[in-house]
């Protein structure tokens, strides 16, 4: 299973719509980690094949969407938040227990613009980035999750280039 991971799109779609565009068909599943969860609706519209999540950030005001969300992908549990909450700016401490305590495999989350991938917990800690507004030097960046089918996970930070393929940062 592939899963698509974007964050922090902040009403700037041109890149992400690109994303889905060269690499959606081979996607499983969508994941929006907020700021702007309007964002994750109107891809949603454009892309009706594909199954998306999402989540609120701390820039959204939707009344039905949620703070926090598991997703069931693959036979692993998928704990998707924006990070603010959680204070994701000064540790991952918080974060990381708190998914523990939710029973979640992995959490998903945005918030700061910087990518995270660590996979040495007992939870692994997955951010994409920002795909329209990247902070920390960092080109744009996205995420993709793949759980295989005997429950291994891998997580990939991907560099967004308009022009050229796609290349792994970093995971």
């Amino acid at each position: 299973m592939k899963i698509l991971v974007f964050s922090d799109t902040h009403n700037y779609l041109d890149n992400a719509r690109e994303v889905l565009r060269r690499i959606g068909g081979q996607m499983d599943m969508v994941l929006h980690l907020g700021d702007h969860d309007t964002d994750a609706m109107e891809l949603k519209k454009e892309f009706p094949s594909l199954p998306f999540h999402y989540v609120l950030g701390n820039n959204d005001y939707s009344w039905d969407t949620p703070d926090k969300k598991m997703v069931f992908a693959g036979g692993k549990k998928l704990l998707l938040v924006h990070g603010h909450k959680q204070r994701v700016y000064w540790n991952y401490d918080s974060i990381s227990y708190w998914a523990e305590e939710q029973g979640a495999d992995v959490v998903l989350f945005g918030h700061t613009h910087r990518p995270v991938y660590d996979d040495r917990g007992r939870v692994m800690l997955f951010n994409p980035g920002s795909i329209s507004m990247p902070r920390g030097g960092t080109p744009p960046t996205f995420g993709i999750l793949t759980i295989e089918e005997n429950g291994r996970m891998e997580g990939a930070i991907m560099e967004y280039h308009r022009d050229m393929p796609f290349c792994r940062l970093k995971g």
